[in-house]
């Protein structure tokens, strides 16, 4: 064995969200207590062409002087623990200028970011598992989007490299002559960018679990998969790249980490922007101002809107922006129909916003539409508390808010057992001697 490998193990995190990112954050941190037997490489992988994932919700108009932006989506970062909400606080009053180096000629410094707390979100927004609604404390950033945060946990995770554009086809085992270590190493095989050739003791994914599945032993499609989605939009024509050699060999999940994957569900819903003129922002004032009252006006404690279409309204930007976020009960009517029901959501969108003014919609100068497949998740009995997934003997891990919940509390409690997780594993690799060896 090489001295590099003795010295060092190589970790892969595929998936630079929230839970991503604080996964890297906190597998550094562990690695600077000096709480891992082995110094670690640390590598984030993200087929996205930067970090953020579902919290890069902030949306702008087409003209590039319009910095009016646009709240979309799970915006909202929320705590139930004063150990999370202390993590989040000390981070945004960080202020280091470090850069994270990526396989790009571009570097860029992370700015610093402010928090707001926020007394009444849009409850319907929330999916709560680990306590009960009044137990979370909402922050939203003062300047900028949610990613902002993103940005900073991956920044002050200290990753070696980050690979962005690279879209992961298949994981699989490498036992190539090549390999300096006395196992198989795990391969990802990318379609696009990234590195085919690099090889790992360990690899995090921090993804849906339906996503999770496609790059081992199950490629159906599946409507609620944002790999197929990407496949679909961005690869059309393309063969899925598979094992290459005869040292290569695709990895067979049990049906019992196949059972955990496929149990949680997701939930969506379609989040439609609205750019209007100046002289139009009436219309978006009056639209949330007619939403907020209806909401208040029911029997529900908390109150929770009881339109059959919209799920929140929200005038932006002094009401240069106005966004309408669909209910879940019509993006699981629409999703599965020809297109993602996009046409029929954005419609059905717009004719609530005009019953609910009882104007009609003037003309806007831009709009957006999107459709937020995996926006929110409801775990199952079977699998809340259980935590995260591993697969070949801990050297795979599985992680994402669906272990917990869809909220930072839950995103940070994924990562910090995905980084305990892969600690064990090393350790357990160190002492059994299979292929990794203290200093």
């Amino acid at each position: 064995m090489s001295a590099s490998i003795a010295q060092n193990t190589r970790i892969l995190i595929v998936g630079s969200g929230l839970t991503g990112s604080l996964t890297c954050y906190h597998l550094r941190a562990l690695a600077k207590q000096k709480k891992i037997v082995l110094p670690i490489i640390l590598d984030v992988a993200d087929m996205a062409r930067g970090p953020g994932g579902r919290m890069s919700t902030t949306r702008y108009g087409t003209n590039n002087n319009n910095l009016q932006q646009a709240n979309t989506g799970a915006q909202y970062l929320s705590t139930s623990s004063s150990k999370s909400a202390a993590l989040l606080e000390s981070m945004c009053l960080s202020s280091s200028s470090r850069t994270t180096t990526t396989t790009t000629t571009t570097t860029t410094k992370t700015p610093q970011c402010h928090l707001d707390r926020v007394e009444d979100p849009v409850r319907r927004s929330t999916h709560f598992i680990a306590d009960s609604d009044d137990a979370y404390t909402h922050w939203l950033p003062r300047d900028g989007a949610t990613n902002s945060v993103v940005k900073q946990f991956l920044r002050d995770g200290e990753p070696d490299r980050v690979i962005f554009g690279s879209r992961l086809q298949q994981m699989v085992m490498d036992s190539s002559s090549s390999s300096t270590s006395t196992i198989p190493q795990l391969l990802p095989l990318y379609d696009s960018g990234g590195t085919g050739s690099s090889t790992y003791d360990i690899v995090i994914l921090a993804m849906p679990p339906k996503d999770i599945i496609k790059f081992f032993n199950d490629d159906k499609k599946d409507p609620q998969s944002q790999a197929d989605l990407h496949r679909r939009t961005n690869n059309r024509g393309k063969k899925r790249r598979g094992a290459t050699t005869p040292n290569q060999r695709a990895i067979i999940l049990p049906n019992d980490v196949l059972r955990r994957l496929r149990t949680p569900s997701y939930v969506g819903r379609y989040s439609l922007a609205l750019w209007l003129h100046d002289d139009d922002r009436a219309f978006a004032n009056k639209a949330q101002h007619a939403f907020n009252t209806q909401r208040c006006n029911n029997n529900d404690d908390p109150p929770s809107p009881s339109h059959p279409v919209l799920d929140m309204v929200s005038s932006q930007e002094g009401g240069r922006v106005l966004v309408a976020q669909s209910t879940v009960k019509l993006w699981r009517r629409l999703t599965n129909t020809r297109g993602g029901g996009r046409h029929i959501a954005k419609s059905s969108l717009l004719e609530a916003l005009e019953r609910l003014t009882g104007d009609t919609l003037p003309r806007v100068k831009h709009t957006k539409l999107l459709n937020w497949r995996t926006s929110q998740v409801a775990n199952s009995p079977e699998t809340t508390g259980e935590g995260i997934v591993t697969a070949e003997g801990g050297r795979l891990i599985f992680t994402g808010d669906w272990c917990y919940e869809s909220s930072f509390e839950g995103c940070n409690l994924a990562a910090e057992a995905a980084a305990i997780a892969a600690v064990d594993t090393i350790r357990s690799m160190v002492e059994d001697g299979s292929g990794l060896k203290a200093r």
